[in-house]
């Protein structure tokens, strides 16, 4: 578990947050705080750096001290969910700072609600930035780089309901909502994953083997209460989109979204996200 303290500095007066970490995870984690430090990390809505160094076994690193995370916000007023006009800016924040992570050829890998730092909302509302590049990658290691889409999609929505789309339950629980949600992702998909087989059976075919998500009691005997809140207040995501064409601004978004802003969501993955992250994301950041 990394250690976090807060102290001012002596030689600037100014109160800076320490992260204690061990060696060879604070050292990788400085590496990709170097490489932000050069792109203007307040324009850009990234974490700056102040120094780091090594002290014995341990790795410190110093970086500006900032107010709280969004789920901390969110857990101190009641577990309110957020409102649309709160969520958007937040939204258009961290678009700008993957569009930069994507110009430095990096990717975070770990968006969620926790690494969404508030800046000081009594000052600045809603103002926040994204921490903590501890499992930061370089885009040319990953086979698909829309993963940081995906995530902020789902965070956006746990903002809005205050609830995980995907449930965390169970490993099952998680895999089934997406197969309900999403359907069953194709052979070539599955051929890759890793431990595919604990949550789907294998048909042999004329035309090669099939994959078929197990029931639940075929998973190990799986006997928990599948949540269904999100089917309830979604459905599936044929359901919601059509609902969603038949909204009055379905065809206002398709009208006022100019060819730019429309390239610039494909440059940075969106094309890749849950469906429903999408057109969430685009409620957003596009209606005024």
């Amino acid at each position: 578990m990394d250690t976090i303290i807060h102290y001012q500095q002596f030689s600037t007066f100014k109160n800076v947050a320490v992260k204690i970490l061990a060696t060879n995870n604070g050292i990788r984690e400085s590496k990709m705080l170097d490489k932000i430090k050069c792109a203007d990390p307040d324009k850009n809505n990234l974490l700056k750096l102040v120094e780091h160094f090594s002290l014995g076994l341990q790795h410190c690193i110093v970086f500006e001290k900032l107010d709280q995370d969004v789920l901390h916000f969110m857990s101190k007023r009641n577990r309110k969910p957020m409102e649309v006009s709160e969520i958007r800016p937040i939204a258009q924040q961290i678009l700008v700072a993957l569009n930069a992570l994507k110009s430095m050829g990096l990717a975070h890998t770990d968006i969620k609600p926790d690494n969404l730092m508030l800046v000081n909302h009594a000052t600045h509302p809603f103002k926040v930035k994204l921490i903590d590049f501890g499992l930061a990658r370089n885009i040319s290691d990953l086979k698909r780089t829309s993963v940081d889409m995906w995530s902020l999609g789902c965070s956006l929505v746990f903002m809005y309901f205050f609830k995980h789309l995907y449930p965390r339950t169970s490993e099952y629980e998680y895999i089934a909502t997406i197969v309900r949600m999403h359907g069953t992702p194709p052979d070539h998909v599955l051929r890759e994953g890793l431990r595919v087989h604990d949550f789907f059976s294998v048909n042999k075919t004329s035309s090669g083997n099939k994959f078929k998500f197990k029931i639940p009691t075929e998973y190990m005997g799986y006997k928990g209460r599948m949540t269904d809140w999100v089917f309830r207040a979604i459905g599936t995501i044929d359901n919601m989109l059509y609902d969603h064409k038949k909204c009055r601004y379905y065809s206002q978004m398709q009208s006022t979204m100019s060819h730019s802003d429309s390239l610039k969501l494909k440059d940075l993955g969106a094309l890749h996200l849950c469906p429903l992250c999408v057109v969430f994301l685009l409620s957003l950041v596009m209606f005024k």
